[in-house]
């Protein structure tokens, strides 16, 4: 996933996708089915990049039922800074 400071070229994908359809909003809910129908990946690899983001701050998850069905998300401003510097790349 990480190697050094760096995100790997996939995750530097999926923030990109995360802030794209946030318009750089940290109260927008960006909807976890929008996010994996743009990037068609397995549903683990979505909840493997969402749970790994909310715990370094770049995202919070609304679950939807339980602990691993995750419905929406919002960009922390962390997050939004993050995805401004991937755009500056």
């Amino acid at each position: 996933m990480l190697i050094g400071s760096k995100f790997s070229k996939k995750y530097q994908r999926f923030l990109r996708e995360i802030g794209s359809l946030s318009q750089e909003d940290t109260c927008k809910q960006i909807s976890v089915k929008k996010i994996n129908d743009n990037l068609e990946w397995d549903r683990t690899e979505i909840k493997n990049g969402l749970e790994y983001f909310q715990e370094i701050g770049l995202i919070n998850t609304k679950t939807i039922g339980g602990p691993l069905l995750y419905g929406h998300v919002t960009l922390t401003e962390l997050g939004i800074e993050k995805y401004k510097k991937l755009n500056c790349l």
